[in-house]
């Protein structure tokens, strides 16, 4: 049950109220397989062919990265959903723990997810229909007739979630199902048609192209986005029968799995392409659609047929699970005061946030329209993604001081988990490299005039009070400078590995500041405020 304040405080668009009107029916395994279809979409179609194909063997090291990055945020996840259950909570969490300048600004980061991931798996669709549809592509990009048809399917998949997470369990039951026998499959048999060690050193040894390659991809190959959606039961826990008991349950089983399976299928890219094709090295493969050309190179034309059928149906599952995750990521933000108050609003007889769907879907057209290509999109989500985990990882830890250790579900393990999973939030951001940076962090800065704009009235202490969190905003111009300088697109005047040491270290302090900055927040909305007249003290019971 959770616990409601009776009015809107500082800078909160209105009561959570709204939230009594979701309906809780989620059990572990609906949860379970939401998770599963949010995770499994394009990203194992394409991921680690990029992957392959910018750091070649030492890809494995940018999915051991990738993997215990979204190990740590996802402990985070469960510990703070089983603490304080919430739909959206992944942009309630950082406001509550941090106060409205961090909720404001993370807000910012993941409505811009929101408005961008279902146009990722939308063009992955129509990318992959271009076998039987060629006039849907132009060069690497879709053409504007297949731009069309991407906007067309996240309409369509819009509409399906606009009658209720009722019929979307039952639909997704069928669709996950299917998306885990055929990653198996592909896995199993591609690599019993062919592996060859010797492509290690044909193509150049275990890092060709340096170690930085293996780092950059973690962000650029799309390995941290291939992993988003993990997060889908606790974002969604405000739905669930038992969250204490449903998430971590969920998160784990689909942790444990998509790890496995990613290994396997980077497992095929590396070993199972065959050695000819490496003569120009990893960075001169050339494969449009990856596991189904290695299909038919390997003498199975017939897996690939059905690979390129599944890599439709796959992120067409996965675009129909997003939308509705995706538009909790929206009322979230919408929760904060981030954007219009009629964002909250929950429809009545179907209990879905549907204006908040309807306007990431209108937005994802957009970006569908202006950019049409994958990578493109999904290497931009991660950059949003990252800083949404920092975010939280500094949530669990404040919020987890808040109750005695053995209340929550990591315990004394709380610490760290948070500090860890910043610092690597911090070095993936760093990672993604100064053309990506520079585009982010000035849009994310965007959510910060957007807080001083809603600020700019409030005077004296109660500013003082709303001010905390200026930490994040210095996190992000640390990341900015240091990527100017440093060996990851920038000019290098700081040395490799020097660099990655550098934004490690200050990672960790940025981190003390900030755990520090959100307990001295906790006090002083205690001391100043009773419970019922600040929303941001109100707490979640299972």
């Amino acid at each position: 049950m959770t616990e409601m304040p009776n009015k809107a405080g500082p800078l909160s668009a209105v009561s959570p109220g709204e939230d009594l009107l979701l309906r809780r029916g989620l059990g572990t395994t609906s949860l379970t397989l939401i998770t599963f279809s949010s995770v499994i979409g394009s990203g194992w179609l394409l991921a680690p062919y990029t992957a392959a194909k910018a750091a070649g063997p030492a890809a494995f090291l940018s999915w051991t990265i990738a993997s215990v990055t979204t190990a740590l945020i996802s402990f985070a996840f469960i510990d703070l959903a089983f603490r304080h259950p919430m739909s959206g909570g992944n942009v309630r969490w950082p406001q509550l723990a941090s106060g409205p300048l961090v909720g404001t600004v993370v807000g910012w980061a993941v409505f811009l997810q929101a408005a961008s991931a279902g146009p990722s798996e939308s063009t992955a669709v129509v990318q992959y229909a271009s076998k039987w549809l060629p006039w849907v592509i132009s060069g690497e990009s879709l053409s504007w007739p297949g731009r069309l048809l991407a906007v067309a399917l996240l309409a369509f998949f819009c509409t399906l979630n606009l009658f209720g997470i009722k019929l979307l369990a039952k639909v997704n039951n069928v669709v996950a199902t299917i998306k885990v026998v055929i990653p198996v499959m592909t896995v199993i048999l591609l690599l019993a048609s062919g592996f060859d060690t010797s492509n290690v050193e044909t193509g150049g040894g275990v890092a060709p192209y340096g170690i930085s390659a293996a780092l950059t991809a973690v962000v650029g190959g799309g390995l941290v986005y291939s992993f988003t959606g993990i997060n889908a039961a606790a974002v969604m826990s405000g739905e669930a029968k038992n969250p204490r008991r449903t998430v971590p349950r969920a998160t784990l089983i689909v942790l444990a799995g998509t790890i496995v399976l990613y290994m396997g299928l980077q497992a095929v890219m590396i070993f199972s392409l065959p050695n000819g094709l490496l003569g120009s090295g990893w960075h001169g493969i050339n494969l449009q659609s990856p596991l189904a050309a290695l299909a038919t190179l390997l003498g199975l034309s017939w897996f690939a047929t059905v690979l390129l059928a599944d890599a439709v149906f796959s992120p067409s599952g996965s675009l129909l699970i997003g939308i509705g995750v995706k538009g909790r990521y929206t009322y979230g933000a919408a929760q904060n005061g981030l954007l219009p108050a009629a964002l909250t609003k929950v429809d009545r007889r179907f209990g879905i946030p549907r204006r908040a769907l309807l306007l990431n879907v209108s937005l994802g057209s957009v970006v569908v329209l202006a950019f049409g290509n994958w990578k493109t999109i999904a290497s931009s989500l991660s950059f949003y993604y990252g800083l949404s985990y920092a975010a939280v990882s500094v949530a669990v830890t404040v919020l987890g001081a808040s109750t005695p250790p053995e209340k929550g579900w990591l315990r004394k393990w709380t610490i760290p988990v948070g500090f860890g999973s910043f610092v690597l939030s911090g070095l993936i951001l760093y990672w993604s490299t100064w053309e990506k940076i520079r585009i982010a962090v000035p849009l994310l800065l965007i959510g910060f005039l957007i807080y001083l704009a809603r600020a700019k009235s409030r005077q004296g202490s109660a500013f003082r009070q709303q001010a905390v969190g200026g930490w994040l905003v210095g996190f992000l111009l640390m990341l900015g400078v240091l990527s100017v300088l440093g060996t990851f697109g920038g000019a290098g005047v700081i040395a490799a590995p020097y660099d990655s040491a550098l934004v490690g270290l200050l990672s960790a302090g940025t981190w003390w500041l900030a755990h520090r900055s959100g307990l001295r927040h906790q006090r002083s909305l205690a001391q100043a405020e009773t419970p019922e007249d600040n929303p941001e003290t109100a707490r979640s019971t299972a």
